[in-house]
């Protein structure tokens, strides 16, 4: 491969890999990287089309247009950071198909380090990761090449005019060599890549941490989901009932499948959709042990289940804290760095009792809830009897006006039953005979609920639940919808459940008087099968997921908290708590005053010599790790040294092999000794190899 070819197919891979950092952010369109792509492809060989002066103005002119324009979208929709990408990119696209010399290869490399900030900012995946460790690798190529190139432009312009025709042909003829790189020079620089590579990585967990996180503060773009909003309209869980991304990760010793983790209430039905008038918090008092309680004087450390558990960042939605069954208590993981964070995470709980938690925007969220999970006792429910408080009542009993057959219908299912809690029994078994659960299902805009109740039997959760609400309240019993999530996997790789946004669930309530809320399910159990994910496919989506998790944690979130855990467990002054999320123990004063001791106790300047002699000691250990290649003697290309050589191969095939301390002449004669036949062949054969090799005509 030509020196010239090879430069440009390395810078090709350099933009390759900061499109795609960019492209898995799932934030542009697959055409607009894609169409850079090619665009930079068509550049590896089209780039001489476009040397000439007028072709270099008119691209200045098309790039000052497309400035202008990209600045009218930004400016339009107020997303500059978008459009600055978007433009970036651009930039990049045109620059490909005009690399013409070193300093253009340098510009090219520059707008790929902006496509890989910008990436930083907008894709903290594992994908930026995967992507960086070839990009880094390429790059240190590349710019090794472009110095290079900038050697062979000189030789070949030093003396001559600029323009000079015989200048540009001797150009070319450097630029098109094959013998300028060889596999040593890429071996030694990937080793020493490497090596910095590796001791970047040492930095990266060993040097005290300026901030709480690495990629833009911790944050990340929240994913949009819906359903746990102050309104919600009814069929919105059916958009997202096949997306199989996960939303939330619980570990939890009593946990077990299907599980069902509880969101937020929803109070008021207009017809079309759930609204929350209870939206109205408070805040929560946290005791010494930073337990924030759901109800006064209940201790949730007794009778209680515990679940940790790791939320991703929602977009677009109050920041709902979920938790099995009945959460009573909610608990941040205690830390004595955490009076420094500049926005402290605080626990606040409306009128419903549903909990959110403030605190740095577009994180995730880490945090223990303690849920009483034990079943209730029918025959208490049974004689709980219907004394209901007035201010209930009128919070969840309201109705909007119903079609006279859904009235009906309320009186004609719970025919014979005369108590509120065999009522809800009686319509829960009257959804799972009589309706099928389908994600398919559509019922108009006019009366979507009375639709679903009356004519198309088939719907999913959203659909099930708020028709048992409707029939309930039709007959005076409080209840409401609940969103949530219900169903989950368990995830063998991390020993963790994951919940994904497929998962999300409504269901219902129901107040009963000295018993409080009771869960009631009408969606039939079939939903919980139709979100199953092949066996192949879910076992490398459940690896994927925990590999993921761990970049999340160790990466993007590794922060002062977690390097001083990690630290402690090194020194062996705490053991590293590898079954948290949080991947850091809590941390006291004291634990943080011993570290400072080891630490300075350190030997520091062989550390620093160490790290010195790495790069040198790589680049030794290649080049003894290399297998010298015999180098072949003449002009390969020559008829006479082509004919010995295939002289050599046919001997070879019969068993005749030149041993090392034979000369060429030697080992001819000795061949053609047994086979006299050969012998004049085999002497003119070598003595025009010898002459060729020895005495190349000037």
């Amino acid at each position: 491969m030509t020196f010239d070819r090879l430069h440009r197919i390395v810078t090709l891979g350099v933009i390759a890999c900061g499109l795609g950092a960019l492209h898995f952010s799932g934030e542009f369109p697959i055409w607009v990287s894609l169409s850079a792509f090619l665009v930079s492809v068509a550049g590896v060989k089209l780039h001489p089309r476009f040397k000439a002066n007028w072709v270099i103005r008119a691209a200045g002119v098309v790039t000052a247009i497309a400035g202008i324009a990209f600045l009218w979208l930004a400016i339009s929709d107020e997303d500059y950071l978008y459009w600055a990408i978007i433009f970036a990119i651009f930039l990049g696209a045109v620059k490909s198909l005009m690399l013409r010399n070193d300093a253009d290869f340098m510009q090219m490399y520059a707008l790929t380090f902006l496509h890989v900030m910008a990436a930083a900012v907008v894709n903290p995946g594992i994908s930026f990761g995967v992507l960086m460790f070839p990009y880094v690798i390429l790059l240190v190529l590349g710019l090794q090449l472009t110095n290079l190139r900038k050697g062979i432009q000189g030789q070949a312009l030093e003396g001559a005019k600029t323009g000079d025709l015989q200048t540009e042909r001797r150009l070319n003829l450097a630029l098109a060599r094959r013998d300028l790189i060889h596999g040593g020079f890429i071996s030694v620089t990937v080793g020493v890549t490497l090596s910095v590579f590796l001791i970047s990585l040492v930095f990266f967990f060993i040097f005290p941490r300026l901030g709480f996180g690495f990629f833009a503060q911790q944050s990340r773009r929240g994913m949009a989901m819906t359903g746990f909003s102050d309104q919600v309209n009814l069929g919105d869980f059916g958009n997202i009932a096949e997306d199989l991304q996960v939303v939330m990760r619980v570990k939890s010793p009593n946990a077990q499948l299907p599980l069902r983790m509880r969101g937020q209430s929803l109070d008021f039905y207009d017809g079309k959709s759930w609204k929350k008038t209870t939206h109205r918090r408070r805040p929560m008092v946290v005791d010494s042990d930073g337990i924030a309680r759901v109800g006064r004087g209940l201790d949730p450390l007794e009778g209680v289940v515990a679940q940790e558990i790791y939320l991703e960042p929602l977009a677009g939605s109050p920041r709902v804290l979920f938790g099995m069954s009945t959460p009573v208590a909610y608990q941040r993981p205690p830390n004595a760095l955490e009076a420094l964070r500049p926005k402290k995470w605080r626990f606040f709980r409306d009128l419903a009792g549903d909990v959110v938690l403030t605190g740095p925007d577009a994180v995730s969220i880490v945090y223990t809830a303690y849920s009483e999970v034990s079943d209730f006792n029918p025959q208490a429910l049974r004689v709980a009897g219907n004394h209901y408080d007035e201010r209930l009542l009128e919070l969840y009993t309201e109705l909007p006006p119903l079609n006279p057959l859904v009235e009906q219908l309320a009186s004609d299912v719970v025919a014979g039953q005369n108590n509120p809690y065999d009522i809800a029994q009686a319509i829960v078994s009257f959804f799972h005979k009589e309706f099928s659960y389908s994600l398919n299902s559509s019922h108009g805009d006019y009366d979507p609920l009375a639709d679903f109740l009356l004519n198309n039997r088939e719907g999913h959760c959203e659909y099930f639940a708020s028709g048992m609400v409707i029939l309930l309240r039709q007959l005076g019993i409080p209840a409401r919808i609940v969103n949530g999530f219900a169903g989950g996997i368990h995830n063998e790789y991390g020993d963790y459940f994951a919940l994904r946004k497929s998962d999300a669930h409504s269901w219902v309530e129901v107040y009963f008087p000295d018993n409080g809320w009771v869960t009631f399910d009408p969606t039939p159990p079939a939903f919980l099968t139709s979100r199953a994910s092949p066996g192949l496919l879910a076992s490398l989506m459940e690896a994927m997921d925990a590999v993921q998790l761990a970049w999340y944690r160790w990466v993007v979130e590794y922060n002062l908290e977690k390097q001083i855990s990690f630290l402690s467990a090194l020194f062996s002054l705490k053991k590293d708590n590898e079954n948290s999320f949080t991947g850091a123990n809590s941390l006291t004063r004291n634990d943080i005053r011993q570290l400072w001791y080891r630490l300075k106790a350190l030997p520091w300047g062989y550390f620093g010599l160490a790290l010195l002699l790495i790069p040198p000691l790589g680049i030794v250990f290649i080049r003894l790790l290399r297998t010298p290649k015999k180098k072949k003697l003449g002009d390969q290309r020559d008829p006479a040294v082509k004919a010995y050589n295939q002289l050599r191969r046919e001997l070879k095939s019969k068993g005749y092999i030149k041993a090392p301390t034979e000369t060429q002449l030697d080992f001819a004669k000795r061949v053609g000794a047994e086979n006299p036949e050969l012998y004049d062949h085999l002497m003119t054969t070598t003595w025009a190899y010898l002459e060729a090799v020895f005495n190349p005509k000037a």
